[in-house]
């Protein structure tokens, strides 16, 4: 059981992996290519963590920003 839970892990933790460096990708992409991006990577960025820290944000808006924060770090081996 504990092999498996580990294993599910991994799983999780390299989809992630691959998710976020994918955005990183899309970011710069954006940042070259500007207006002629078919999605604007950024400005989806920007209104997510303004819902975060932005006008009528609440203290649950920044736990969920630290929590996000705390996900999306290296994994340490």
């Amino acid at each position: 059981m504990k092999d498996t839970l580990e294993s599910f892990k991994s799983l999780i933790w390299g989809v992630t992996s691959v998710l976020v460096s994918a955005l990183g990708l899309l970011v710069v992409a954006q940042a070259v290519f500007g207006e002629s991006a078919s999605i604007n990577v950024i400005g989806n960025l920007q209104g997510i963590i303004n819902g975060f820290v932005g006008e009528g944000a609440s203290l649950a808006g920044i736990i969920t920003l630290l929590l996000v924060v705390a996900l999306l770090q290296k994994k340490k081996d």
